[in-house]
Protein backbone atom coordinates (compact mmCIF):
# COMPACT_ATOMS: atom_id res chain seq x y z
CA UNK A 1 0.00 0.00 0.00
CA UNK A 2 1.45 3.42 -0.93
CA UNK A 3 2.82 5.68 1.79
CA UNK A 4 1.41 9.22 1.75
CA UNK A 5 3.91 11.90 2.70
CA UNK A 6 3.02 15.60 3.02
CA UNK A 7 4.50 17.57 0.15
CA UNK A 8 6.52 19.86 2.44
CA UNK A 9 7.99 16.86 4.24
CA UNK A 10 8.82 15.17 0.95
CA UNK A 11 10.66 18.30 -0.17
CA UNK A 12 12.51 18.45 3.14
CA UNK A 13 13.61 14.81 2.84
CA UNK A 14 14.83 15.30 -0.73
CA UNK A 15 16.67 18.48 0.23
CA UNK A 16 18.34 16.76 3.17
CA UNK A 17 19.38 13.77 1.05
CA UNK A 18 20.94 16.09 -1.54
CA UNK A 19 22.79 18.01 1.16
CA UNK A 20 24.10 14.72 2.52
CA UNK A 21 25.42 14.04 -0.97
CA UNK A 22 27.39 17.29 -0.88
CA UNK A 23 25.13 19.84 -2.58
CA UNK A 24 24.60 23.31 -1.10
CA UNK A 25 21.28 24.26 0.45
CA UNK A 26 19.99 26.51 -2.36
CA UNK A 27 20.72 24.03 -5.14
CA UNK A 28 19.34 21.17 -3.04
CA UNK A 29 16.08 23.07 -2.48
CA UNK A 30 15.76 23.91 -6.19
CA UNK A 31 16.30 20.30 -7.26
CA UNK A 32 14.03 18.98 -4.49
CA UNK A 33 11.23 21.21 -5.76
CA UNK A 34 11.66 19.91 -9.31
CA UNK A 35 11.69 16.28 -8.16
CA UNK A 36 8.61 16.67 -5.97
CA UNK A 37 6.79 18.58 -8.74
CA UNK A 38 7.49 15.68 -11.12
CA UNK A 39 6.17 13.17 -8.58
CA UNK A 40 3.06 15.28 -7.96
CA UNK A 41 2.46 15.58 -11.72
CA UNK A 42 2.55 11.79 -12.05
CA UNK A 43 5.92 11.69 -13.88
CA UNK A 44 7.32 9.20 -11.40
CA UNK A 45 10.15 8.00 -13.63
CA UNK A 46 11.79 11.40 -13.07
CA UNK A 47 10.37 11.93 -9.58
CA UNK A 48 11.53 10.45 -6.28
CA UNK A 49 12.98 7.35 -7.96
CA UNK A 50 15.20 9.59 -10.11
CA UNK A 51 16.56 11.31 -6.99
CA UNK A 52 18.82 8.31 -6.48
CA UNK A 53 20.41 8.83 -9.89
CA UNK A 54 21.35 12.32 -8.70
CA UNK A 55 22.72 11.01 -5.40
CA UNK A 56 24.84 8.43 -7.22
CA UNK A 57 26.03 11.11 -9.66
CA UNK A 58 27.20 13.35 -6.80
CA UNK A 59 29.04 10.43 -5.23
CA UNK A 60 30.80 9.45 -8.46
CA UNK A 61 31.55 12.96 -9.75
CA UNK A 62 29.04 13.27 -12.61
CA UNK A 63 27.54 16.36 -10.96
CA UNK A 64 29.70 19.17 -9.59
CA UNK A 65 28.20 20.29 -6.27
CA UNK A 66 27.92 24.02 -5.74
CA UNK A 67 28.46 24.81 -9.42
CA UNK A 68 27.66 28.48 -10.11
CA UNK A 69 25.99 28.90 -13.52
CA UNK A 70 27.17 31.67 -15.82
CA UNK A 71 24.32 33.56 -17.52
CA UNK A 72 24.99 35.60 -20.66
CA UNK A 73 23.29 36.74 -23.86
CA UNK A 74 24.15 35.50 -27.33
CA UNK A 75 21.74 38.10 -28.78
CA UNK A 76 19.14 40.49 -27.28
CA UNK A 77 16.47 37.76 -27.03
CA UNK A 78 18.82 34.77 -26.66
CA UNK A 79 19.84 33.90 -23.09
CA UNK A 80 22.54 31.28 -22.43
CA UNK A 81 23.15 29.60 -19.07
CA UNK A 82 26.32 27.55 -18.66
CA UNK A 83 25.60 25.07 -15.86
CA UNK A 84 29.32 24.30 -15.47
CA UNK A 85 28.69 20.59 -14.92
CA UNK A 86 26.04 21.29 -12.30
CA UNK A 87 22.25 21.15 -12.32
CA UNK A 88 20.07 22.27 -15.22
CA UNK A 89 17.41 23.28 -12.69
CA UNK A 90 19.78 25.72 -10.98
CA UNK A 91 20.93 27.14 -14.32
CA UNK A 92 17.27 27.67 -15.24
CA UNK A 93 16.56 29.37 -11.92
CA UNK A 94 19.46 31.78 -12.44
CA UNK A 95 18.51 32.53 -16.06
CA UNK A 96 14.75 32.75 -15.53
CA UNK A 97 14.60 36.47 -14.58
CA UNK A 98 16.34 37.48 -17.83
CA UNK A 99 14.30 35.00 -19.88
CA UNK A 100 10.94 36.09 -18.45
CA UNK A 101 11.68 39.82 -18.57
CA UNK A 102 12.87 39.64 -22.17
CA UNK A 103 9.79 37.64 -23.18
CA UNK A 104 7.53 40.22 -21.55
CA UNK A 105 9.27 43.06 -23.36
CA UNK A 106 9.99 41.55 -26.79
CA UNK A 107 7.12 39.05 -26.98
CA UNK A 108 9.52 36.15 -27.59
CA UNK A 109 12.79 34.94 -26.07
CA UNK A 110 14.84 31.76 -25.90
CA UNK A 111 17.08 30.12 -23.32
CA UNK A 112 19.82 27.58 -23.89
CA UNK A 113 21.29 25.66 -20.95
CA UNK A 114 24.60 23.93 -21.67
CA UNK A 115 26.99 21.65 -19.81
CA UNK A 116 24.44 20.32 -17.33
CA UNK A 117 23.51 16.98 -15.86
CA UNK A 118 20.40 15.47 -17.43
CA UNK A 119 17.38 17.76 -17.11
CA UNK A 120 15.01 15.57 -15.07
CA UNK A 121 11.35 16.33 -15.78
CA UNK A 122 11.40 18.62 -18.82
CA UNK A 123 7.83 19.67 -18.13
CA UNK A 124 9.07 21.35 -14.95
CA UNK A 125 10.74 24.13 -16.95
CA UNK A 126 7.73 24.65 -19.21
CA UNK A 127 5.39 24.63 -16.20
CA UNK A 128 7.46 27.24 -14.39
CA UNK A 129 7.28 29.56 -17.40
CA UNK A 130 3.55 28.95 -17.81
CA UNK A 131 3.07 29.98 -14.18
CA UNK A 132 4.37 33.36 -15.37
CA UNK A 133 1.61 33.29 -18.02
CA UNK A 134 4.04 32.51 -20.83
CA UNK A 135 3.58 29.91 -23.56
CA UNK A 136 6.63 27.68 -23.66
CA UNK A 137 8.14 24.97 -25.84
CA UNK A 138 11.11 23.09 -24.39
CA UNK A 139 13.40 20.30 -25.49
CA UNK A 140 16.53 18.59 -24.20
CA UNK A 141 18.96 15.93 -25.25
CA UNK A 142 20.60 13.24 -23.14
CA UNK A 143 23.40 10.68 -23.44
CA UNK A 144 22.90 8.33 -26.40
CA UNK A 145 20.30 5.68 -25.62
CA UNK A 146 18.20 5.52 -28.80
CA UNK A 147 18.55 4.32 -32.37
CA UNK A 148 17.98 6.62 -35.36
CA UNK A 149 17.28 5.75 -38.98
CA UNK A 150 17.72 2.02 -38.47
CA UNK A 151 21.07 2.26 -36.66
CA UNK A 152 21.89 -0.80 -34.57
CA UNK A 153 23.58 1.32 -31.91
CA UNK A 154 22.40 4.25 -29.81
CA UNK A 155 23.14 7.62 -31.42
CA UNK A 156 20.56 9.93 -29.81
CA UNK A 157 19.19 10.40 -26.34
CA UNK A 158 15.53 9.90 -25.48
CA UNK A 159 15.38 13.64 -26.29
CA UNK A 160 12.11 14.83 -24.73
CA UNK A 161 9.87 17.67 -25.84
CA UNK A 162 7.50 19.58 -23.57
CA UNK A 163 5.14 22.47 -23.99
CA UNK A 164 2.90 24.45 -21.69
CA UNK A 165 0.00 26.85 -22.10
CA UNK A 166 -1.29 28.96 -19.21
CA UNK A 167 -5.04 28.69 -18.58
CA UNK A 168 -6.98 31.43 -16.77
CA UNK A 169 -8.21 30.14 -13.42
CA UNK A 170 -6.75 26.65 -13.95
CA UNK A 171 -3.35 24.97 -13.76
CA UNK A 172 -1.30 25.24 -16.97
CA UNK A 173 -1.74 22.58 -19.61
CA UNK A 174 1.63 20.79 -19.70
CA UNK A 175 2.54 18.00 -22.11
CA UNK A 176 5.90 16.28 -21.71
CA UNK A 177 7.03 13.26 -23.69
CA UNK A 178 10.19 11.50 -24.75
CA UNK A 179 11.07 10.81 -28.37
CA UNK A 180 11.53 7.13 -27.53
CA UNK A 181 8.84 4.46 -27.29
CA UNK A 182 9.43 4.37 -23.54
CA UNK A 183 11.63 6.02 -20.95
CA UNK A 184 15.05 4.51 -20.30
CA UNK A 185 14.21 4.13 -16.61
CA UNK A 186 11.32 1.83 -17.55
CA UNK A 187 13.73 -0.37 -19.49
CA UNK A 188 16.13 -0.41 -16.57
CA UNK A 189 13.33 -1.31 -14.17
CA UNK A 190 12.23 -4.21 -16.40
CA UNK A 191 15.78 -5.52 -16.51
CA UNK A 192 16.01 -5.30 -12.71
CA UNK A 193 12.79 -7.27 -12.18
CA UNK A 194 13.32 -9.68 -15.09
CA UNK A 195 10.12 -8.55 -16.81
CA UNK A 196 9.69 -8.83 -20.58
CA UNK A 197 9.26 -5.68 -22.65
CA UNK A 198 7.13 -5.02 -25.77
CA UNK A 199 8.96 -5.85 -29.00
CA UNK A 200 8.68 -2.26 -30.27
CA UNK A 201 10.53 -0.71 -27.34
CA UNK A 202 14.11 -1.51 -28.23
CA UNK A 203 16.66 -3.51 -30.21
CA UNK A 204 19.38 -5.74 -28.81
CA UNK A 205 23.11 -5.37 -29.55
CA UNK A 206 22.56 -7.21 -32.85
CA UNK A 207 20.11 -4.53 -34.01
CA UNK A 208 17.12 -6.91 -33.92
CA UNK A 209 13.93 -6.19 -31.97
CA UNK A 210 13.94 -7.83 -28.54
CA UNK A 211 11.61 -8.49 -25.61
CA UNK A 212 14.60 -9.08 -23.29
CA UNK A 213 15.16 -5.94 -21.24
CA UNK A 214 18.76 -6.86 -20.42
CA UNK A 215 19.55 -7.31 -24.11
CA UNK A 216 17.84 -3.99 -24.80
CA UNK A 217 20.10 -2.24 -22.28
CA UNK A 218 23.04 -3.48 -24.33
CA UNK A 219 21.35 -2.27 -27.53
CA UNK A 220 19.23 0.82 -28.08
CA UNK A 221 15.75 2.19 -27.47
CA UNK A 222 13.56 2.83 -30.51
CA UNK A 223 11.95 6.18 -31.35
CA UNK A 224 8.16 6.40 -31.24
CA UNK A 225 6.54 6.32 -34.66
CA UNK A 226 9.59 4.93 -36.44
CA UNK A 227 11.35 7.42 -38.70
CA UNK A 228 8.90 10.19 -37.82
CA UNK A 229 9.79 10.03 -34.13
CA UNK A 230 13.46 9.82 -35.02
CA UNK A 231 13.15 12.98 -37.09
CA UNK A 232 11.69 14.82 -34.10
CA UNK A 233 14.44 13.48 -31.83
CA UNK A 234 17.07 14.78 -34.24
CA UNK A 235 15.44 18.23 -34.27
CA UNK A 236 15.50 18.21 -30.46
CA UNK A 237 19.18 17.25 -30.52
CA UNK A 238 20.16 20.10 -32.82
CA UNK A 239 18.13 22.76 -30.99
CA UNK A 240 19.19 21.68 -27.49
CA UNK A 241 22.90 21.64 -28.30
CA UNK A 242 23.03 24.82 -30.39
CA UNK A 243 24.77 26.81 -27.65
CA UNK A 244 27.42 24.17 -26.97
CA UNK A 245 25.82 21.29 -25.07
CA UNK A 246 27.28 17.86 -25.80
CA UNK A 247 25.77 15.89 -28.65
CA UNK A 248 24.23 12.67 -27.36
CA UNK A 249 26.98 10.58 -28.95
CA UNK A 250 29.60 12.60 -27.07
CA UNK A 251 27.81 12.78 -23.72
CA UNK A 252 29.09 10.36 -21.05
CA UNK A 253 26.41 8.16 -19.43
CA UNK A 254 24.27 9.76 -16.73
CA UNK A 255 24.20 6.62 -14.58
CA UNK A 256 27.81 5.42 -14.48
CA UNK A 257 31.38 6.67 -14.67
CA UNK A 258 32.76 9.94 -13.34
CA UNK A 259 32.44 12.28 -16.33
CA UNK A 260 29.55 14.81 -16.42
CA UNK A 261 27.12 14.36 -19.36
CA UNK A 262 27.20 18.08 -20.25
CA UNK A 263 23.93 17.99 -22.21
CA UNK A 264 21.79 20.88 -23.51
CA UNK A 265 18.30 22.25 -22.87
CA UNK A 266 16.35 24.70 -25.05
CA UNK A 267 13.30 26.78 -24.11
CA UNK A 268 11.32 29.11 -26.34
CA UNK A 269 8.94 31.44 -24.51
CA UNK A 270 6.12 33.51 -26.06
CA UNK A 271 4.14 36.28 -24.42
CA UNK A 272 0.45 35.67 -25.22
CA UNK A 273 -0.40 39.18 -24.02
CA UNK A 274 0.99 40.37 -27.35
CA UNK A 275 -2.24 38.87 -28.72
CA UNK A 276 -5.05 40.23 -26.51
CA UNK A 277 -7.66 37.65 -25.60
CA UNK A 278 -5.59 34.73 -26.90
CA UNK A 279 -5.46 32.81 -23.61
CA UNK A 280 -9.23 32.99 -23.12
CA UNK A 281 -9.71 31.88 -26.74
CA UNK A 282 -7.33 28.94 -26.27
CA UNK A 283 -8.98 27.95 -22.98
CA UNK A 284 -12.42 27.96 -24.64
CA UNK A 285 -11.13 25.81 -27.48
CA UNK A 286 -9.53 23.29 -25.12
CA UNK A 287 -12.80 23.13 -23.19
CA UNK A 288 -14.73 22.53 -26.41
CA UNK A 289 -12.42 19.65 -27.34
CA UNK A 290 -13.12 18.03 -23.99
CA UNK A 291 -16.86 18.62 -23.65
CA UNK A 292 -18.05 18.53 -27.27
CA UNK A 293 -15.67 16.01 -28.82
CA UNK A 294 -14.75 13.63 -26.00
CA UNK A 295 -11.05 14.53 -25.96
CA UNK A 296 -9.53 13.18 -22.75
CA UNK A 297 -5.91 14.15 -22.09
CA UNK A 298 -4.25 13.90 -18.66
CA UNK A 299 -2.88 17.41 -19.24
CA UNK A 300 -6.44 18.75 -19.45
CA UNK A 301 -7.78 16.83 -16.48
CA UNK A 302 -5.24 17.48 -13.76
CA UNK A 303 -6.72 17.08 -10.27
CA UNK A 304 -6.33 19.88 -7.79
CA UNK A 305 -3.01 19.47 -5.95
CA UNK A 306 -3.38 17.81 -2.57
CA UNK A 307 -1.26 18.22 0.53
CA UNK A 308 0.21 14.71 0.39
CA UNK A 309 1.89 12.55 -2.24
CA UNK A 310 1.59 8.76 -2.28
CA UNK A 311 4.81 6.89 -3.02
CA UNK A 312 5.93 3.28 -2.89
CA UNK A 313 6.79 2.21 0.70
CA UNK A 314 10.17 0.77 -0.34
CA UNK A 315 11.02 4.03 -2.09
CA UNK A 316 9.91 5.98 0.98
CA UNK A 317 12.24 3.86 3.10
CA UNK A 318 15.18 4.52 0.79
CA UNK A 319 14.42 8.25 0.86
CA UNK A 320 14.37 8.37 4.66
CA UNK A 321 17.62 6.42 4.79
CA UNK A 322 19.29 8.79 2.30
CA UNK A 323 18.09 11.84 4.23
CA UNK A 324 19.32 10.47 7.56
CA UNK A 325 22.63 9.02 6.35
CA UNK A 326 25.75 10.23 8.15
Amino acid sequence: MPTTIPQDELSRLCTRALQRAGEDLRAAQILARAIVDAERAGNRAVGIAHLFDYLDAYRDGRIKPGAAPEVSRAAPSCVVADARDGLAQVAFEDAAPALFATTEEAGIAALWIRRSYTCGELGYYARRAAEQRLITVACANSPALMSLGGSSTAVLGTNPTAYAFPRPGEPPMVIDQASSQTAYVNLRQAATTGASIPADWAVGPDGAATTDASAALAGALLPFGGYRGGNIALLVELLATLAGGSFSLDAPPFDRGSAPPGIGVFLLCLNPRAFPGSLDRIAAHLGRLRTDHGVHLPALEQPAPGTGIAIDPELAGRLHAAAEAQ
